[in-house]
Formats: C-alpha cells, structure tokens, sequence
C-alpha cells in the first residue's frame, strides 16, 4: 500500500471517529481558557485582561494567567483570528481526539499488525478509552489532554518511521507543553532515536534528542518566567492551593495512596433507579473504564516494552505524588498522559492476536466509555 493511500485511510478514520465524537457531545464549555489565550496571544499579551469570575486562573490585578502550559493554544489560534472568542473550543478538542486514532492508525500499520487486531485497536483508543470524553467535554484540563495524546501519537508516528531526533525531541517537548508530566516520556523516545544505529551515531542522534526536547522546557520556563518574573511552574500560584487536600503542598508521597485508590478502586455511584448506577463524577477506576487495559500484565518485555514501561514509570512519579486526582472526570483523566505506551503493552499482552473474549472485551470497554460520555456531559 502506499503511503498515500495510508493517509486517506487515516484521514478517513478521523472523520468517522469525529462524527462520533461530534454526536455524544454538548459542544460546549464554560472553561474556554485557550480560546481566551490565544485571543490574549493575538494582541501581544501572555494574559487574559478582566477574566470571568468562573475561570480558574492566577489572578493578579485585573489580570488572569492560565495555569496550564500553553501548547493547545496552537491549534486554537488560527480560528479565534477569524471567530474571536466565539470560536468552539470544544470542536478543536474533538478533532484532535479523532485525529489521534486516524494517526495511531498509521503506527499500526508501521508495526507490522494484521488488519483485523489493528482495526481492533484503533476502536479501542477511539472509543473504549477516556480519550473519547475528554475529547467531547473540551474544558481547558481536558482539551490539554487530548492535545498531549496527538503530540504522543505523533511523536510514535515519527518513532516507527524516520525516527528523526530533532522532530521526536520537538514533539514529546510539544506534548509535554499541552501536559507537563508528559516530559518525562522521554526514555521510551530516546531508545527509539538510537535503535538500529552504531553507537556513534546513537549518541549523536540522542544528543539531537535531548537538546531539542531541553530547548521546549527552557521555553516554558522563559514563559512562566514572562507572566510571573521567576523560572518556576504556575501551579503553586493557582487558587486551588488552599484547598484542603492539598496540606503538603503540591507534591507529597503521602498523596499515594489517595491515588493509587483512585486508579484502582474508584467505583460507580448506586441510585435507586435502574440501571441502580451511574458513574461517579469524581472518576472511575482505570480497569473499570477500560478493562482490557489488564492485559498489559501479560506483556513480553523486550527492549521496547522495557522503555514503555520506564516512561509509564517516569511519567508517574509527579501524577501519583499529587494532591489532586483530577476532580470532576470520568474515569481516570490522568492515564491519559502515559496512553500510547499503555496500548503498546496491552498490544504485547494480547500477543497481538483477537480471540471473541477479546473482541468483546474491546466491545465492552467501548460500551462503558459511551455510558461515561452520555451520563456525564
């Protein structure tokens, strides 16, 4: 097939994963901060001048910064050029949820999977992950999500194919800028950079890799720096800091446990009528959303599954050690960051073979999701 053909295709799995995602959602969002953003961009300012009240922001004067890194607004800039601040947000969201599966499409097919599991799989990251709500919901938290999982699969993309340094480096650092912990998915990139190379050129190549990816958090930081005279992150400075889970700060290992809880117990509310359940506003355990996901245990570990677990690990680290677990969601948003190695380790696991037990458990994980989706909008 060639690579034409490959694009169409990919460009036709977005389209039909967009019209699906168009249709399960409200297409709206109070928390539009990137449109404001990048409103705020296009008149030379880093700042939202007389924000509404309801907007989570760190206020100074009659200013608002946006506490999340500012990647998504890339994608958001064009438009409100042409729509102002009555561009949807949550369209570009959506788009960028359905791009990823079309692009995760063409790394299927670079990894050499059969058709049927492929197709399978590409289902399973469309519809039978929380990618399908946060894409449909759009909120800035959300929409910072979605924008991390198409840099991701964008930068696997360019792994399984040219493996340029430069590009890898720009886009793990583009997909760290949409979701900061998302930087350190490094190690799983930098195998990829150097594999198949002699031992010369690897390291060249990982030297191209570290320098461009360390450029992109130097940006972040010179912007932080812009809005608030330090080189720091933003969170500590965000209204959410008094609330009172968050006692020891930001960052505590005594945070572990309340999120380990949330990865693997959260649990559907009970009412009392039928189906005498729903999902809980607060998220749901990762393997009641997405069950399959299970399989992950069964991984072979070769090299590359080694680095996908060393990324997985990495990427972690600032997730479970913080004070929140993501407020209102369904699911657990936070998975989201370390997706595209999850599936690459459920793929392994699943001995990259279907069976009917497999099917429907692809079947079921889409089924959940789409409860998710319908219930909480």
């Amino acid at each position: 097939m060639n690579a034409q053909n490959k694009w169409l295709q990919s460009l036709a799995i977005t389209a039909i994963v967009f019209t699906v995602y168009y249709f399960t959602s409200t297409h709206s969002t109070a928390h539009d901060h990137y449109v404001r953003l990048a409103d705020a961009f296009l008149h030379g300012k880093n700042y939202i001048l007389d924000p509404p009240d309801w907007l989570e922001l760190i206020r100074i004067d009659n200013k608002g910064y946006v506490i999340d890194p500012p990647a998504p607004v890339l994608f958001l800039i064009p438009w409100v050029a042409i729509w102002h601040l009555h561009t949807n947000q949550v369209l570009i969201s959506m788009l960028l949820g359905a791009s990823s599966a079309g692009i995760f499409w063409l790394v299927t097919q670079r990894l050499g999977w059969a058709f049927p599991f492929r197709s399978a799989m590409t289902i399973l990251v469309a519809f039978g992950t929380n990618l399908w709500w946060v894409s449909d919901n759009g909120g800035v938290w959300m929409m910072a999500h979605a924008s991390a999982v198409f840099f991701l699969m964008l930068a696997l993309l360019e792994a399984t194919g040219k493996h340029r340094p430069w590009l890898l480096g720009l886009l793990v650092g583009l997909a760290g800028l949409s979701r900061l912990p998302v930087f350190l998915s490094f190690p799983f990139f930098a195998y990829m950079v150097g594999r198949g190379l002699s031992k010369k050129e690897a390291l060249k190549h990982l030297a191209m890799f570290g320098s461009v990816l360390a450029f992109v958090g130097g940006l972040y930081l010179l912007y932080t720096y812009s809005e608030f005279g330090t080189l720091t992150l933003s969170y500590d400075k965000g209204q959410f800091i008094s609330e009172p889970i968050y006692t020891h700060g930001l960052f505590s290992l005594s945070y572990i446990p309340r999120q380990l809880h949330a990865i693997l117990f959260n649990a559907p509310d009970l009412t009392s009528s039928f189906p005498y359940f729903r999902p809980s506003s607060m998220g749901l355990a990762l393997f009641v959303t997405t069950p399959i996901l299970l399989y992950m245990f069964r991984a072979s570990l070769g090299r590359m599954e080694l680095m996908a677990l060393a990324s997985i690990a990495l990427v972690s680290i600032p997730i479970l050690t913080y004070g929140a677990t993501g407020f209102a969601q369904f699911g657990y948003r936070f998975s989201l960051d370390v997706l595209p190695f999850m599936i690459l380790l459920t793929a392994s696991g699943m001995k990259y073979s279907l069976s009917p037990f497999k099917i429907f458990l692809v079947a079921l994980c889409c089924a959940v999701n789409l409860w998710g989706v319908l219930l909480l909008r």
